[in-house]
């Protein structure tokens, strides 16, 4: 009894470590934790709003081509569909994929709604006006959906610097308002299970807390310290 009590409390004291190390790992700012996992992005935003994301593409006013009074801006192959970004210059951007028709594209747009975090849906075309209202501190992300598909579009965030410009506006007329269309894991799961499984052991699940992250953790990692404790001592019979 004395020897599996003994072995008891090893197992209770690696499942308490794994609770404490990850809660306190989870709570180090971002800007303490090494180098960004994207670092060829150069905007001024926190780092920590982009972890967990497969793929991102980043845009801001002067990629946009046309006019006078409507604005595009293409992006290929991002997630396995081909984008494009509609504005007039001065109050609205919408966002869609192409739809093709075999190999050929006539045009055709399945177009994104956008779902603030509160829950509130604004529609396929975003105002600045909405922008302003649903933004913290220049800050705003939120979720896409494809209209016609039903497809999940990953999340849109937009960025400025709220201290150099009052509005979305302003900061859109100075070239200083940041696009920036993200697909996590979450969308791509189907190729990337290794990398969710990853995410989830080491707390990094995109558009997860890091709290519920933790607690979705813990018992798969005691469950994986259980397995290698019992092969170790089925495997070595003086242990």
């Amino acid at each position: 009894m004395s020897g599996g009590g003994g072995e008891m409390r090893g197992f209770v004291f690696a499942v308490v470590f794994i609770v404490i190390f990850s809660t306190l790992l989870s709570s180090v700012p971002a800007g303490l934790q090494g180098p960004n996992e994207e670092p060829e992005t150069v905007i001024p935003i926190d780092p920590n709003i982009l972890t967990g994301f497969a793929e991102i593409e980043e845009y801001q006013q002067d990629n946009y081509t046309g006019g006078p009074y409507l604005f595009l801006y293409d992006y290929d192959a991002f997630g396995g569909r081909d984008w494009r970004s509609y504005s007039d210059n001065e109050t609205f951007i919408r966002l869609g994929a192409k739809v093709y028709i075999g190999p050929f594209w006539f045009g055709g747009i399945d177009y994104c709604k956008f779902t603030a975090p509160s829950g509130l849906d604004r529609g396929t075309q975003l105002f600045f006006e909405e922008i302003n209202t649903d933004a913290e501190e220049g800050l705003i992300r939120y979720s896409l959906q494809l209209s016609d598909s039903g497809d999940s579009a990953g999340s849109f965030i937009v960025y400025w610097n709220e201290t150099a410009y009052a509005d979305i506006t302003d900061a859109w007329e100075n070239d200083e308002a940041y696009f920036l269309h993200g697909l996590g894991f979450a969308e791509t799961a189907t190729t990337n299970i290794g990398g969710l499984i990853i995410s989830l052991l080491f707390l990094q699940l995109p558009d997860v807390p890091p709290l519920i992250n933790l607690f979705i953790a813990v018992p798969i990692w005691a469950c994986i310290i259980y397995v290698l404790w019992y092969i170790i001592k089925e495997m070595i019979p003086f242990v």
